[in-house]
């Protein structure tokens, strides 16, 4: 778990980029879509994902057709680390209409073609996440990367549950391929979150 003092420069970090968009009348949706005048379902904004080579960090907001959203969602992040060989999803962010987080999640691997790493190896990725970026986008990343700092203990706990949601669907198709490729699980596991009473415990803690 994170140190309080850190919690507290991601909270900084986060509620300043807020802030900065709020002054500006744009919301993190508007930004997210890196310029784009249209939003078009499952299309990839920025298009060809932001993209950290260095690191090989990346993440990509999109949204699915209007029946397979979940109601008051305008879209949502995926946050992903790239290897030489393959790539693998850390955690699913969406946003609501005004651009603020409302639920984090797992998905399946069929989902977005990863390939699926236990919960050891993805919480550890997860807990590493840094992304040097520059223009436009460099805003969405900071902001992404503190929030995967601040709701680092929910991220933690929705990957531990996904492997374990996973084992339970071996037993029952007793098949680790079946279970991975299965329609009908799409995302594993999830968790509604809100930023701004996260933003207040953090912020107040160090003053208080």
């Amino acid at each position: 778990m994170l140190a309080q003092s850190n919690l507290w420069l991601a909270a900084q970090k986060l509620a300043n980029i807020q802030m900065q968009y709020a002054k500006s009348r744009r919301t993190l949706n508007e930004a997210a879509l890196g310029g784009a005048r249209d939003f078009v379902e499952w299309q990839h904004y920025p298009s060809n994902d932001l993209v950290d080579v260095n690191s090989g960090y990346e993440f990509y907001y999109h949204a699915h057709s209007a029946d397979e959203m979940p109601n008051g969602e305008h879209g949502h992040f995926h946050v992903i680390k790239r290897d030489a060989e393959s790539f693998h999803h850390l955690v699913g962010i969406s946003l609501d209409q005004k651009g603020l987080p409302t639920r984090l999640f797992t998905t399946n691997e069929w989902v977005t073609g990863e390939t699926m790493i236990d919960s050891a190896a993805t919480i550890k990725f997860a807990k590493e996440f840094e992304m040097v970026v520059k223009g436009r986008m460099a805003p969405v990343s900071n902001w992404v990367s503190a929030l995967i700092q601040l709701f680092s203990a929910e991220i933690e706990k929705l990957i531990v549950d996904r492997d374990q949601k996973i084992r339970l669907l071996d037993v029952e198709y007793g098949n680790r391929e079946i279970t991975l490729n299965s329609r009908k699980h799409h995302v594993l596991t999830e968790c509604k979150i809100d930023l701004l009473s996260r933003l207040s415990e953090n912020l107040l803690a160090v003053n208080s």
